[in-house]
Parts: structure tokens; C-alpha cells; sequence
């Protein structure tokens, strides 16, 4: 089994590794990356790979974007996101990227390893922290800085290809955030979304 964890935290990698290693054993190939670009050429070096572990705040690239990446280039392999934010929307947002599971953070390294061991089996791992429905902000849509700005343009009447050429990112990568964005604010099109966010005051 191999393997790679995303993560420029090199303390919490460390961690993760020791209780991986004391989990599988020799069974386990472990692999490290601290950006989203070296991430993508360890994937696309190592095909083989089992899983991938990955932090949605990375320094070079946004989590997202990395997600988008690693599913072009490798359709069939399995992405598990943990991330520190773990409010429901943000989780959901994740998730709304067919990866195969979220970790937040704070988890045990027992509900670390159950997670991997569901996703490895076929599953998907959603934690409760996604179904919860007592916390304060539920109803309060999480975008990151980038979907906002895409967002802003939307309202403008842009297109995907205009919106990559004015914030010089590839068009795909604004594909995946405006379907991000949509799963979000739980709206089904680009007009019910900017709608919504100006419900919401986001805009």
C-alpha cells in the first residue's frame, strides 16, 4: 500500500506518519509533499498510488485547485481532504469535489485510521462534524477568497473563459470552484448563486 501525504506542516506529517507506520506496517509505502506542485509530480511519478492525504491550505496552490489536478491526471485515484476549518458547509464543500472523504483536524489518530480504512475498502468517510446539525453557523455559506472573486465576476456576466483570462488562472480550475460554489449555496445555476450570495451578504 503507498500512500502520499500533502501537508507543509512538517510536525503534524510526522505524526501522521509514526501512527500510519504503527498501523499497516510494512505493508505501508509513505510519501511527502509540503506544496500542491510537488504533490502533482509525486502523483504523476508514483500512478501506483493508494490514497493521498491532503491539506486544502497549501502555500504554492489552493487545496481545490490541487484536487482538480490529481483527478485529471489520475481519474482513478482516492483523495482524502483534512483540513483545520471543520464547519459544515466547508466540509461539504469538499466533499461536493467527489474525493472519497474529509478529516478535520482535530480527529484522533484511531478516527484517522478508520477513515482510511473505509475509503481504502470502497467507502466514503464523511464525519459527523458534516451531518451535525447544532452548530451556529449552518446556514452561513463558507467561500474562500478566490470563489468570491470568481463569484463577483459571475455577477458581471462572465464567462468561464473570461473569468481564467482576468484572474490568469485555467479555465477547469474555474469550473470546479463555480461547482463549488454551487454546491455550497445549494443553488442549481450561476444566476441562482449570485442570488443567493447577495441573500446571504457575500457580495
Amino acid at each position: 500500500m503507498k500512500i502520499l501525504i500533502v501537508d507543509d506542516h512538517r510536525v503534524l506529517c510526522e505524526c501522521i506518519k509514526l501512527f500510519l507506520q504503527d498501523k499497516y506496517g510494512d505493508t505501508l509505502t509513505l510519501l511527502q509533499a509540503g506544496t500542491g506542485q510537488s504533490a502533482l509530480n509525486l502523483a504523476e511519478q508514483h500512478p501506483e498510488l493508494d490514497l493521498i492525504l491532503l491539506d486544502i491550505g497549501l502555500p504554492d496552490m489552493h487545496g481545490f485547485e490541487v484536487i482538480q489536478q490529481l483527478q485529471e491526471n489520475n481519474s482513478g485515484i482516492s483523495i482524502i481532504a483534512f483540513s483545520g476549518t471543520v464547519t459544515q458547509q466547508f466540509i461539504r464543500q469538499c466533499l461536493a469535489l467527489n474525493i472519497a472523504g474529509f478529516i478535520p483536524k482535530t480527529s484522533s489518530a484511531t478516527e484517522m485510521t478508520a477513515a482510511i480504512d473505509l475509503v481504502l475498502g470502497g467507502g466514503i468517510y464523511i464525519p459527523h462534524e458534516a451531518l451535525s446539525d447544532t452548530e451556529h453557523d449552518t446556514n452561513v455559506a463558507v467561500l474562500t477568497n478566490r470563489q468570491l472573486d470568481i463569484l463577483r465576476l459571475i455577477r458581471k456576466g462572465m464567462s468561464n473563459d473570461e473569468i481564467a483570462s482576468i484572474l490568469d488562472i485555467c479555465t477547469p480550475t474555474v469550473k470546479t470552484h463555480v461547482h463549488s460554489i454551487l454546491a455550497t449555496l445549494d443553488v442549481k445555476n450561476r444566476t441562482e448563486a449570485v442570488n443567493e450570495s447577495l441573500l446571504q451578504n457575500l457580495l
